[in-house]
């Protein structure tokens, strides 16, 4: 029982660590699409001051992700500690704790389905993983969606487990999908083939799917209209712009193989041939993940 206490010790001050070690900037999203607006958004004295990108004007952008930012700018600016350093790193801070407790979810839920000694390897490889202690304490989306993801598969209802939970799984998976649509394209699979397995289908829909969307989108709603002034209605902006008329190719584009000899390669690094090697032998009932992932990979 005291495991997962220590381990999230050991977890805050590694992810803490990892929060002062990086300090480059990655892409443009993690300042623009969370912490200059959060700025804006407390600190605005006239409609003038801070400044918005183009995809908030178009409303391709919600505050919902921002808000979480806004708030500890908030409670700065009333405790008066509202100085540079602190309003640059406590965000930053705020990003690895909560990673540190995705390390610690993610250990969990392993330990849960298989054992504490390949718990460990897992949580060791999250540890390792190049890609995650780059980008883990930065203000993205991407981010912010990642972590929920892995709180998400915690109460996934996988075949033979008995610790999934419907309502809370889909309220994390429709939080990350208002703080970044693309969310949907790997949980497509993975609702889909609990929708399958589920006895009682029309609860499912009833009881907990329709509930959490409408709360969902309802705050979504209300939070954007407070801080933009008038209704609307991100997600089918994003879709729109996106995906009907295809518009971000404007910015650039990848060869259709993109990320399965680059993008993927890159991101796992030093744990490919693990990957590979895990993908042989996956167990069947873990295989809706490996479909998860290949989907999600063959949509983008």
């Amino acid at each position: 029982a005291g495991a997962p206490a220590a381990l999230l010790a050991l977890s805050v001050a590694l992810r803490t660590l990892n929060c002062g070690l990086v300090q480059t900037s990655f892409v443009p999203d993690e300042y623009w699409q969370a912490l200059e607006v959060a700025h804006r958004m407390v600190f605005r004295n006239n409609a003038n001051y801070g400044y918005l990108t183009w995809e908030w004007a178009h409303g391709l952008r919600g505050y919902s992700y921002p808000l979480i930012f806004a708030s500890i700018y908030k409670a700065l600016q009333l405790l008066a500690k509202d100085d540079v350093q602190l309003l640059i790193w406590v965000p930053r801070l705020a990003q690895a704790v909560l990673a540190a407790f995705a390390d610690v979810k993610l250990y969990s839920l392993v330990r849960h389905l298989e054992n504490a000694e390949t718990a460990k390897w897992v949580y060791f490889c999250q540890l390792c993983s190049w890609f995650t202690w780059y980008s883990c304490t930065r203000t993205l989306t991407n981010t912010m969606e990642t972590i929920l993801t892995i709180f998400a598969l915690s109460y996934y209802p996988i075949k033979g487990s008995k610790m999934g939970s419907s309502c809370k799984y889909l309220a994390l998976v429709a939080l990350a999908i208002i703080i970044r649509p693309t969310a949907v394209i790997l949980w497509i699979p993975l609702i889909f083939s609990h929708f399958l397995q589920e006895q009682r289908k029309s609860d499912l829909i009833l009881h907990n799917c329709i509930p959490v969307g409408l709360v969902t989108v309802g705050t979504s709603l209300i939070i954007d209209r407070m801080f933009s002034g008038e209704w609307v209605l991100v997600q089918l902006n994003f879709l729109k712009f996106n995906v009907l008329q295809n518009l971000g190719t404007f910015y650039g584009s990848h060869p259709w193989h993109w990320y399965f000899t680059q993008g993927l390669p890159v991101i796992l690094g030093t744990h490919l041939p693990f990957f590979i090697h895990g993908c042989v032998l996956a167990p069947k009932r873990y295989r809706i993940f490996l479909m998860a992932v290949t989907w999600t990979v063959l949509v983008y």
